[in-house]
């Protein structure tokens, strides 16, 4: 019973993690009936240029798998590999979310049962995010109660269909190899994901922000802990920022930064490409002298600084 419960756990964190990923602009939205996100999806299969993105997350009988597709059909397998869908899959990816009719699914099935205390909150085994035109429409399927066999096959068929191409996608082996990737133009803008935390104390109070580029788009929030944190707006991260961006982040040679830095205010950055993630906190550890690591606290600085100012 223990192992089983430590296996469903880490089920449930993957899954988590692989909705949460990559996922700018992933609520799910208002609620749309039925006949409206039909003719979006028939648009769609009519009009290729009409913005379309599809998120799938399941555990199934080939075992637990994901994919993200964003608009332009750069996608996201298992969340390591980043594989390129032609036009033709594409346009599969949309019929079969017609004629499984789709729209007319539930937000949600199951979840009626009563969990243990020792297990998650949540747990969700299934879920099918469709992003087309202005419209967002999910179906999730939790443990227990009513299970969803439309729901089940659907994502199946979906998932079966985009691992046809994952032979040839581009998996890197390191965070280096990942952003070197992203400057050849070998991974798309989309897969990388950033997130900085910048704080300050003045007069006795903490105040910073909060900067986060996913899927392509940026977002800066003003941000004081505990009390007060602007909402998120999200802009396209435009094609002259990206390469500089790029730039920087090869620059401070991040998988050579120790994960801990000695720094007067208090910064948390964390950066993740596919499989591949760094984390570094830098604030005034007792444990730390100022002047140590002073060449990569001064890569880390540098970094920062173009962060900042990237948000002007």
């Amino acid at each position: 019973m223990h192992t089983k419960r430590i296996f469903l756990l880490s089920v449930l964190c993957f899954l988590t993690a692989a909705i949460h990923a990559n996922g700018a602009g992933a609520s799910d939205g208002p609620g749309y009936d039925a006949a409206t996100l039909d003719v979006a999806l028939q648009r769609g299969l009519s009009e290729p240029g009409i913005p379309f993105q599809l998120q799938v997350n399941c555990i199934d009988q080939k075992g637990i798998r994901s994919m993200q597709m964003f608009s332009g059909g750069a996608t996201v397998w298992n969340r390591r590999t980043q594989i390129t869908l032609p036009a033709e899959t594409r346009s599969a990816l949309l019929e079969t979310l017609v004629s499984h009719r789709f729209s007319g699914f539930k937000a949600r099935y199951g979840g009626s049962e009563r969990l243990e205390k020792t297990e998650a909150a949540a747990r969700m085994t299934c879920r099918i995010h469709v992003e087309i035109a202005d419209l967002k429409k999910s179906s999730v399927q939790l443990g227990g109660g009513e299970q969803s066999a439309r729901l089940a096959g659907l994502a199946t068929a979906l998932l079966d269909e985009t691992e046809k191409h994952a032979v040839n996608g581009v998996t890197p082996d390191n965070l280096q190899d990942a952003l070197e990737k992203l400057n050849s133009g070998q991974l798309a803008p989309q897969v990388l994901q950033l997130r900085l935390v910048d704080l300050a104390e003045e007069g006795g109070s903490t105040t910073g922000s909060i900067l986060q580029i996913r899927g392509g788009k940026m977002s800066h929030q003003a941000y004081s802990p505990g009390i007060s944190v602007d909402s998120q707006v999200w802009n396209q991260l435009s094609p002259e920022q990206y390469p500089g961006l790029l730039a920087e982040l090869q620059s401070a040679q991040l998988e050579s930064l120790p994960g801990n830095l000695w720094s007067q205010d208090q910064k948390d950055f964390e950066i993740q490409v596919l499989g591949h993630k760094k984390l570094i906190i830098a604030k005034p550890f007792k444990r730390l002298h100022p002047g140590a690591e002073k060449a990569a606290q001064q890569r880390f600085n540098s970094l920062v600084r173009y962060l900042r100012a990237l948000n002007n």
